[in-house]
């Protein structure tokens, strides 16, 4: 495997059209980041394969502008409207996309994006993914993005993630549960409250770094009790899940995903009822950290599984790394041996900041904030080092998120 090149995967940044308050400016965090590559790679250039929601099309306030939805079936009106989300974003995020695009100009780093299912819509808008690859590379040329990318170099298969999450995955390439979910409720919910309290409330938006997103339900509760204003967030919270529970497009999911028994779509539906009216009280702590427990064990070790899967199939046959993204939980898990060799599957994590709930203890299920910057890097052969990958997990936590979380 002579002349392997320097190989980075990360995933999850959800760049979006109003970046938020972060303790370290996303051009600030590329320079960190680029600082360890640039002494690992020697002269050879990098390659940075970006693994999905590099862009969020899906959480993005400027759909309620129309009657279009991130989750209805494209066409022009709507590919009109990424478009537009897509330039918005490249213009707030510019020192960013300054920042890889100097790398890749002057030699050094060259650039694959995957979609996951945040950028989904991608797909559709030829004018989009133009206008992003200029942004990284400064090349103004229509380019495709794949959703999953194989570098037998390497013995790496990589795809965003969604693929084993039912939730934000329909295998027509429609729209999902997940898209709704973003957009009618975590969207939704900080516009409207607003509106309902008039006051600016501005650590609302951070409503979609919540994780697990079946966490927000008791997100919002936490926002609620710290700042004195329950019965505004009940109500707001309780109104905006009777409408999503209520909208054509989600009640045809929930139909078409339900089965027998309490299946994980009827559990969610559960989990979104029990969220509102007097479940809100305290005394309906302990049965929503329940169902959250449940929920979380459903789910944990889903990817893995499903990586391990498909190392299993002749088409990937002679692979045994497997990387993705999509649940901001950075991860390596080994899978056994294949062919003789370990395999391994990694969670590229996230490079956002994240409310992440803890759920052991007795008591209200309380959230940790923290910004994450995780990434899987493949070393070149021969590597100085004798390396064949590092995977970096890196987290963040400034005192003022701390003392306000206590208060």
């Amino acid at each position: 495997m002579a002349g392997r090149e320097l190989l980075i995967f990360i995933s999850d940044l959800h760049l979006t059209e109003h970046a938020p308050p972060v303790a370290v400016p996303r051009d600030a965090l590329f320079e960190r980041f680029w600082f360890r590559i640039a002494m690992a790679r020697g002269e050879q250039p990098a390659h940075l394969v970006l693994v999905g929601d590099l862009f969020d099309i899906v959480r993005s306030p400027t759909w309620f502008l129309t009657p279009h939805r991130p989750y209805h079936l494209p066409n022009d009106d709507v590919c009109a409207m990424i478009d537009r989300i897509t330039d918005n974003i490249i213009a707030t995020e510019k020192p960013f996309f300054d920042a890889v695009r100097a790398r890749v100009e002057e030699g050094a780093l060259r650039v694959s994006y995957i979609l996951g299912n945040h950028d989904r819509l991608l797909a559709y808008a030829p004018n989009s993914r133009r206008a992003i690859w200029k942004a990284l590379t400064g090349e103004d040329k229509a380019v495709e993005f794949p959703e999953t990318m194989v570098f037998p170099e390497h013995d790496v298969l990589a795809y965003h993630g969604n693929q084993a999450d039912f939730v934000c995955n329909d295998d027509a390439g429609e729209g999902n549960l997940g898209d709704a979910i973003g957009s009618e409720l975590i969207v939704r919910f900080p516009m409207v409250l607003r509106e309902k309290v008039g006051l600016p409330l501005l650590d609302l938006d951070e409503i979609d770094d919540v994780r697990p997103i079946y966490a927000v339900p008791a997100w919002v509760r936490h926002f609620g009790a710290n700042r004195g204003m329950m019965k505004a967030v009940a109500t707001t919270w309780r109104d905006l899940v009777e409408e999503f529970l209520d909208n054509p497009f989600v009640k045809e999911w929930m139909h078409g995903h339900g089965g027998r028994g309490f299946n994980p779509a009827r559990q969610l539906h559960t989990l979104l009822q029990l969220s509102t009216g007097r479940i809100m009280r305290r005394t309906g702590d302990h049965r929503l950290a329940r169902l959250f427990t449940h929920l979380q064990t459903f789910f944990d070790g889903r990817f893995a599984q499903h990586g391990a899967d498909l190392l299993s199939e002749d088409r990937y046959k002679g692979l045994r790394y497997v990387v993705n993204g999509h649940s901001h939980f950075a991860s390596m898990v080994p899978l056994g041996l294949l062919d003789g060799r370990p395999a391994c599957y990694f969670n590229t994590g996230s490079w956002r900041t994240v409310h992440q709930m803890g759920r052991l203890l007795p008591g209200r299920p309380a959230f940790l904030k923290y910004e994450a910057m995780s990434y899987v890097v493949f070393f070149p052969d021969p590597d100085a080092m004798g390396r064949d990958f590092e995977w970096w997990n890196g987290v963040l936590v400034p005192v003022t998120y701390t003392h306000s979380n206590a208060s």
